[in-house]
């Protein structure tokens, strides 16, 4: 069902192309449905356009606008060897007015104890209750303890300044995903910065888990090398430019379901360089990896339907129009 909800907006609207990188074979072309500004915003209200049938969300208000396209991938196989690949595929574009002060949030499960790790919920039913308008699974640090946690923190607040030893092609191989206050994106190995470090360069979120994907819009050598060719479900973010993020999940292992086998790491690097990607991490896949718009799930996970509960998500906005029945 397609569902648009439009506030304080002007009577005429201007259909674009807003997905700036191409997606897969079926993906529908990515429109929105509003006047930008010439900064890629609106001058007032907000725009949503939800359409599940046609694979596209559209969010946007005068500081964030979000792109999802659905896509049906399936990339040519690069060693003859390779499993065949083809998979759903959801790629996020996210622009942030970082001069504002939009900028990517941590939201807790429990938003009256920050850093409480005890509460946990499904990331949609985070997004749901706070009003977030997109909410993805992050590195799932509770799943590790001790030394093997590495660096964490949230919203510039130091949960964790763990060592651990990076370990090429493993999952997770310790790479830091760290985003800043000004749009930044960049990652280390956990023994190369401290946390402090991080934030006194003005380092809002620290996510410890990887491999580096892209690096300079490169693939790195650890990554055809050293990583294993083995499908599952799979979550990147990455850069194009500060304050442009990309975020994709890859479904997988849902062959019976829904035809999607999963996709390798080093696919997943291509993909992301697809997209303008300079930079990209891994972040947890398997059955953490979950996308909400406006509180809604919108990829499957092959055994825990609704994604493991966690105690945090990583999010974008925070919606201006109220919760209705028609639009729960």
């Amino acid at each position: 069902m397609r569902r648009m909800l439009t506030v304080l907006l002007p009577a005429v609207f201007l259909f674009i192309a807003a997905f700036s990188h191409a997606a897969g074979e079926n993906a529908a072309p990515a429109r929105t449905g509003a006047i930008l500004n010439d900064r890629g915003f609106l001058d007032e209200g907000e725009y949503v356009l939800e359409d599940r049938e046609g694979g596209q969300w559209t969010y946007v208000n005068r500081t964030l606008r979000v792109q999802v396209i659905r896509s049906w991938e399936k990339p040519e196989k690069s060693r003859a060897g390779d499993a065949n690949q083809e998979f759903w595929c959801f790629t996020a574009e996210i622009w942030c007015d970082t001069d504002s002060g939009e900028i990517p949030v941590a939201l807790w499960a429990d938003p009256e104890k920050p850093g409480y790790t005890g509460t946990r919920k499904t990331v949609a039913a985070i997004a749901s209750e706070q009003q977030a308008v997109l909410a993805v699974s992050t590195d799932l640090f509770t799943a590790r303890d001790g030394n093997r946690v590495g660096i964490v923190i949230r919203n510039g607040q130091i949960l964790y300044d763990a060592h651990a030893k990076h370990q090429p092609g493993g999952r997770p191989s310790y790479d830091t995903l760290a985003l800043y206050s000004d749009g930044r994106a960049d990652s280390f190995f956990p023994a190369d910065k401290r946390a402090a470090e991080y934030l006194a360069e003005g380092a809002v979120q620290v996510y410890t888990f990887g491999p580096v994907l892209l690096r300079d819009g490169e693939v790195p050598e650890e990554i055809t090398r050293y990583c294993d060719r083995n499908l599952n479900p799979m979550h990147a973010f990455g850069i194009v430019e500060p304050g442009h993020y990309i975020d994709v999940i890859c479904e997988g292992r849902l062959k019976d379901v829904d035809g999607s086998t999963g996709v390798m790491t080093e696919t997943l690097a291509g993909l992301m360089k697809a997209r303008g990607c300079t930079f990209a991490v891994c972040l947890d896949g398997g059955d953490s990896a979950v996308m909400a718009f406006m509180g809604k799930q919108l990829n499957t996970v092959p055994k825990i339907p609704s994604g493991r509960v966690t105690c945090e998500a990583l999010a974008f906005g925070v919606r201006e129009s109220k919760k209705d029945e028609d639009n729960p």
